[in-house]
């Protein structure tokens, strides 16, 4: 293109970019400008308690990899968006919350992400309720003013929500909010249940339905929640 007098024009609007999930895509390296958020840009830290379902659905093969390994690398891609200002607990949830990242600053990246990426699943089902009470108390010890919790879970196979209809209104009053990325469609059996914990939570739903697009959906949830601290 530069031999020939080529160019390259992008637009978009307030879903493009880096809050479109643009980031590290194809589309993010030829553009002279970068997804990533700006500490500088950042009034307050963000506090972010990530629950990934580790449940035997999450072990099917997806080409050469697994719904397992895709998740991990959606979480990862979250904890490497963030920076010391921030803090950050992953925990990973089958019929019991087990914490693979206790509730501390993100001063190391790479090495939360490399702790990330090597969860696996273990057979049974996701606990939800267990997943957001585990994440509930990793938030308790974190200090920052913004604090967001996302339940990644299989639309299909979520299971004892527990006291959820209570315990979500409390966390928002507490100023926690909840976002759900649900594995599947809006008509999978445990939809309506995704959809309600996120209402529940000041939050979003995002359903979706192929298992590589899971590190763009957890980037965009991340900048969007990490937005109401920029400085316009």
């Amino acid at each position: 293109m530069k031999d020939l007098g080529g160019g390259l024009l992008m637009t978009g609007g307030k879903a493009s970019y880096g809050v479109g999930g643009y980031h590290r895509s194809a589309v993010e390296s030829v553009l002279p400008v970068t997804m990533e958020m700006r500490e500088e840009q950042r009034r307050f830290g963000l506090a972010m308690a990530i629950a990934l379902d580790r449940s035997g659905s999450m072990a099917m093969s997806v080409g050469d990899t697994t719904k397992m390994q895709l998740a991990n690398r959606g979480a990862a891609t979250a904890v490497e968006m963030l920076s010391p200002i921030d803090a950050v607990s992953v925990i990973a949830v089958d019929s019991a919350a087990h914490i693979v990242v206790p509730m501390q600053p993100v001063n190391d990246s790479k090495s939360i992400s490399s702790k990330v990426r090597t969860i696996e699943s273990m057979g049974g089902g996701i606990y939800v309720g267990a997943a957001l009470h585990a994440a509930a108390e990793e938030l308790a010890k974190s200090k920052q003013q913004n604090r967001h919790i996302v339940l990644f879970a299989d639309a299909a196979d979520s299971e004892e929500p527990g006291d959820y209809r209570t315990f979500v209104p409390e966390l928002v009053k507490a100023g926690v909010t909840i976002s759900v990325i649900g594995l599947g469609s809006p008509a999978d059996s445990d939809a309506k249940l995704l959809e309600e914990i996120a209402k529940l939570g000041a939050g979003r739903c995002h359903f979706v339905a192929d298992p590589a697009d899971l590190p763009r959906v957890f980037a965009r949830e991340t900048i969007q929640v990490a937005r109401s601290a920029m400085i316009e």
